[in-house]
């Protein structure tokens, strides 16, 4: 299946598909929900649409999802336009609604390892084969970096999200360990150690991300602010890491080295 991903598309230009094989009206409550998820982290998985001659965009799966984003009021939503044969269009919607079982982020993450390292897939195969966006893939990621009990209270639904997750990612694993050794430090059995104690489902009402993220924050000095160039920075030092929840279109490099950031700033006012 041959697919282009287009970023910003109207919603509501959209066509809705005659042949949608979902009839049964979905409760309003869950399409709130999903409208609430979308207008918060964005839409992760793009619909399918298929474009006529005269240029119109036709759903082929991911009715809900464009509806719950005009009812998010997204002014624009990114689709993946397909070029494949029309006639397997009803097998893909049916399969959309009938085959395809979620998955939980951790999940996603260890099938993109697994394509990246078995089958040798580069970033945007793999987000045409999922049909993802890259900034969807980034977040999955970020996953990497993550301490495993926490990859742990992500596939039970309680995990950090968002900020929280973010902030927590950017710091070592060996210091995340030693933070949530210290949070359940009560709750780990006698000869175990509290540092790879798992969460419980009750657990999750107890656990507060936002305090462990402000626990490890550290402050962020961004390539884009600094006066100085590429050989300043190597030159003091600084090694650049990547904001993986940046906004794109702009340099998402950071340091924590305050230290050296200040050197390397200092050094260029001063030339």
């Amino acid at each position: 299946m041959t697919m282009e991903l287009r970023e910003a598309v109207d919603p509501k230009t959209l066509h809705v598909n005659p042949d949608n094989p979902r009839k049964a009206a979905v409760p309003i409550e869950e399409d709130r929900r999903l409208a609430l998820n979308i207008k918060s982290v964005g839409l992760i998985h793009p619909p399918l649409v298929r474009e006529a001659e005269d240029g119109t965009l036709t759903i082929i799966a991911g009715h809900r999802r464009v509806r719950c984003a005009i009812m998010a009021k997204q002014k624009a939503i990114p689709v993946f336009v397909t070029s494949a044969d029309e006639a397997l269009d009803p097998l893909v919607a049916a399969s959309e609604n009938m085959v395809r079982q979620g998955m939980s982020e951790p999940d996603q993450w260890r099938a993109v390892s697994r394509m990246r390292g078995e089958q040798n897939m580069k970033d945007n195969a793999i987000c045409r084969a999922l049909m993802i966006t890259p900034a969807y893939l980034k977040r999955l990621d970020l996953l990497a970096h993550l301490h495993p009990p926490i990859l742990d209270a992500i596939e039970l639904g309680i995990g950090p999200d968002g900020a929280d997750r973010k902030a927590i990612a950017k710091v070592p694993p060996e210091e995340q360990a030693r933070v949530w050794a210290e949070i359940w430090a009560e709750s780990a059995g006698e000869g175990t150690d509290p540092a790879e104690y798992r969460m419980t489902v009750d657990d999750g009402q107890y656990m507060a991300w936002d305090d462990m993220a402000r626990a490890l924050s550290t402050d962020e000095f961004y390539a884009r602010d600094a006066r100085f160039d590429d050989a300043t920075a190597r030159k003091h030092g600084i090694i650049w890491e990547e904001d993986l929840f940046g906004e794109g279109g702009q340099d998402n490099r950071y340091t924590c080295d305050a230290r050296a950031y200040a050197a390397a700033q200092r050094e260029a006012m001063e030339a």
